[in-house]
């Protein structure tokens, strides 16, 4: 800062009760806001909104319903499920979960047409059929016919029998489907006038109120579900599944970790501080200014109803560490003062403090800033919204550093310094020594880590699970692993193979031959037996395929009508004859969801095995498209794989590619503010180059642990370069004040490693004493943030106290030396 900056911090410190009172001011409005702090628990934050195959999964839910279903488990526990008791209990549990508010309707095998128990004949199977519910059923027949359907196996009762499942439909909201596409199209409208961009922000506000009251809904019902289902935990084992489900519990595992682990954390660093420190004032201080920082961030994001996902839920948690960070430095620096310069005032020694640190502290933020909005890149909206989010709190964070914790202090007495800041961590003396006196074999073992790293992240891959995101011990991996290994899979996927759209036959009006009644269903002469052959070939491909689980087609209604035709395929007239006999209710059930004939479209509908060995979901989804188009023979472009398995394997590819094509700039724009505030390009790169190192590292570690890049880890390049930044500005900035004053490089080093080096050492520690209780979370992302997030603190710093006081004695050589 200049001279006359300097008078100006003295005579702003000189009124620090009214600085308080401004700051006070401002956040209890936050507090006050924060009451409209939401998360967004939503399967849309799982997919990248700009993604091409998302506007094909929209058509295709148009066309044939949306993936919005849960599934309910049930075995019982005392008597066989084909009992009269258990079909008793079952009809009550069902008609419960169908009483629910937003539940649109329930199946359940109670309701399945029973086509052989007894057997019926093949003109009578659309209409004369029993279920279980029939007085006169076969129970023993049914449980026969249900377990060797190839319609109903692995679908509504496991292979076994034992068990069942229940499709629970969700309803559907219409207004807020029609908000998004309304949102989505004057998003692409490029007129910026004020009119359109009022009209925007409109209807912007109503998609984001009515996707919060949606959230909200979704989690009551879900909740209420649970409910239920907990009142037959004596008569029955069941669990409760699919993708709604899984979206809403990510967030509340977060907001459960929020809840446990963030006031143990909390605890934790206060201890490590006081530790460090030993006085009260510099555990408080770091604290409340850290706090003050979050708390306005929330207050901004819920006055704006910007709601966080299961990714920028994160933003709280680094805050903490970035403001901390901040306030660990002017705590060492001051303490520097007072014990060098104690005949300084308070006053004029809090204003040196600030006033001495203002450089790196601010382009600490701007750096980390960069790093953050790279990912404001992405079409994935929650990465998005997490790198504006984050830039948002570096800004607060700084801002409360150089407001609150400044005015804090100077209306508090000063005090001694405690023995423990002259008593160097035994860390950063071996770190000097080593980086002092072989420089050379610092940095070939920089290089050998450098190779091991390039090793590792060729083994990275983005083809993460969501059954992998939870601990074998929680009730939603027991839930997901029941029933992907008991009833065909977990996450939907659909195949759409397309062929000649039906055409209405044109009528001679006048010919008698055409004088009778019209067919209810004319469409039944559009399903022909060869494209019945071309679902079966697909389908047979399909069970070789370890992947993939249930397949629900028209060729597996076709197999079961076979059963009625002396295991012979149908041919055209029996197809027609029976299609144009099946009343609304089962066409509506069994036919509809599986073809469209006006637009020529046939659908299988997939289920994906998640406990089957990790797979590439990208390879799998070309391989099926491939043998589809060479294979069957449809064509090029006439069998496409939709939803929400390819929506989320485009989303982290799309991620995957923005980060890789955004690191450049990242390292740029750190280079640029490096140069910048040190005036020197040897300083800068040599700045850079082992935060580029420390990140390689974490990212080879990653591919070594088989740790794949997903919504979580993949933000860790940007957190590991704004810690690395964070650390190498400070510890640059203190070795060019040295060397300016007349000191060697070693001189400079030594005396660099003796005061930041302990600030460094200091803001490590307490991070990773905080963040080592997430280890015990039983949410999986949250572990790796915590784990990757420590051990991104440890390398930062051994290389901003090894690597590059090395980097330094090698390559440095100052103009002038005392």
């Amino acid at each position: 800062m200049t001279k006359r900056a300097l008078r100006w911090y003295r005579a702003y410190l000189s009124m620090p009760w009214l600085i308080l009172a401004m700051v006070a001011f401002l956040a209890l409005g936050a507090t006050y806001e924060t009451r409209y702090f939401t998360y967004d628990a939503s399967s849309d934050a799982l997919v990248a909104e700009n993604d091409p195959e998302l506007a094909y999964y929209l058509e295709v839910s148009e066309d044939f319903g949306s993936e919005a279903f849960l599934f309910l488990t049930y075995e019982p526990i005392d008597v066989p499920l084909f009992t009269p008791t258990a079909i008793n209990r079952l009809a009550k549990l069902q008609e419960n979960i169908a009483s629910i508010q937003g539940v649109k309707d329930v199946t359940s095998i109670l309701d399945v047409p029973l086509l052989r128990s007894p057997p019926i004949d093949i003109t009578k199977m659309a209409t004369d059929y029993n279920t279980l519910r029939s007085d006169d059923v076969d129970i023993e027949l049914a449980q026969k016919e249900l377990s060797e359907s190839p319609l109903f196996r692995e679908l509504l009762i496991s292979k076994d029998g034992k068990s069942t499942a229940m499709r629970i439909n969700l309803e559907s909201d219409h207004e807020l489907e029609a908000l998004w596409k309304q949102r989505k199209r004057l998003r692409r409208v490029k007129d910026n006038s004020f009119a359109q961009m009022g009209m925007l922000r409109a209807v912007e506000n109503m998609y984001e109120s009515r996707r919060r009251l949606h959230t909200a809904e979704r989690e009551r019902i879900i909740s209420d579900i649970r409910t239920v289902r907990d009142t037959i935990s004596v008569e029955a084992k069941a669990y409760l599944g699919g993708v709604p489900m899984v979206a809403s519990d990510m967030i509340r595992f977060v907001k459960k970790d929020i809840q446990t682990f963030g006031g143990v954390s909390l605890a934790l660093i206060m201890f490590a501080l006081f530790i460090f420190f030993r006085r009260i004032r510099w555990v408080v201080l770091p604290i409340l200014t850290a706090g003050l920082a979050v708390v306005l961030t929330m207050g901004i994001l819920a006055l704006i109803r910007q709601p966080v996902t299961v990714i920028s839920s994160n933003f709280v948690a680094l805050l903490f560490i970035f403001s901390i960070s901040f306030t660990v430095h002017l705590m060492v620096k001051y303490r520097e003062l007072v014990r060098d310069k104690s005949y300084l005032g308070h006053t004029e020694m809090v204003a040196m403090t600030m006033t001495d640190k203002f450089a790196p502290c601010l382009y600490t933020a701007l750096t980390t800033m960069a790093a953050f909005a790279s990912l404001t890149a992405s079409d994935i909206v929650p990465v998005d919204d997490f790198g504006w989010i984050m830039c948002l709190g570096m800004a607060i964070a700084f801002f409360a550093n150089y407001t609150f914790f400044p005015a804090m202090l100077s209306v508090l007495r000063q005090g001694e310094v405690r023995a423990l800041s002259k008593k160097e961590p035994f860390l950063t003396r071996i770190m000097c020594k080593v980086s002092i006196k072989p420089p050379v074999a610092v940095i070939a073992f920089a290089l050998l880590f450098a190779l091991g790293s390039w090793m590792g992240i060729q083994k990275l891959s983005v083809d993460s699970r969501f059954i992998d995101y939870f601990h074998d011990d929680t009730e939603i991996k027991q839930g997901l692993v029941y029933i992907d290994r008991n009833l065909g899979g977990t996450i939907p996927m659909d195949i759409i193979l397309s062929f000649d759209p039906f055409k209405a036959p044109v009528l001679d009006e006048e010919d008698d031959f055409f004088v009778s009644e019209p067919d209810e269903f004319p469409e039944c002469y559009w399903y022909t037996p060869d494209k019945i052959e071309k679902l079966r070939q697909m389908q047979e491909y399909l069970e070789t395929l370890p992947e993939v689980g249930k397949i629900i087609s028209l060729a597996t209604l076709e197999e079961i009508a076979r059963q009625f035709n002396n295991g012979e395929a149908l041919g055209s007239v029996e197809l027609a004859a029976v299609l144009g006999t099946v009343p609304d209710d089962i066409r509506k059930e069994f036919i509809e969801p599986y073809s469209t004939p006006e637009k020529g479209i046939m659908r299988m509908s997939l289920r994906m095995h998640e406990t089957a060995p990790r797979h590439s979901r990208d390879k799998l989804i070309h391989s099926i498209e491939d043998y589809a188009q060479n294979e069957v023979g449809l064509g090029e472009g006439n069998a496409k794989v939709t939803g929400m398995n390819v929506l989320f394997n485009d989303m982290l590819k799309v991620l995957f590619q923005s980060q890789v094509s955004t690191i450049g700039y990242v390292v740029l724009a750190t280079f640029i503010m490096f140069l910048i505030l040190l005036r020197s390009p040897l300083l800068a790169t040599v700045g850079v180059l082992p935060n580029i190192l420390s990140a390689a590292m974490v990212l080879g570690f990653m591919g070594f642990m088989d740790i794949p890049l997903d919504m979580m880890t993949m933000t860790i390049a940007a957190i590991i370069i704004g810690i690395g930044v964070d650390d190498a500005i400070h510890y640059l900035h203190r070795f060019k004040q040295e060397i300016e004053r007349g000191m060697s490089t070693q001189e400079a080093i030594e005396t660099s490693h003796h005061n930041i080096g302990i600030a460094l050492y200091f803001t490590s520690l307490t991070v990773i004493v905080g963040f080592s209780v997430l280890s015990m979370s039983n949410f999986i992302p949250t572990i790796y943030f915590g784990v990757l997030t420590a051990l991104a603190m440890i390398l930062a710093l051994l290389v901003n106290l090894a690597v590059l006081p090395s980097l330094l004695m090698k390559l440095y050589k100052p103009k002038y030396t005392d």
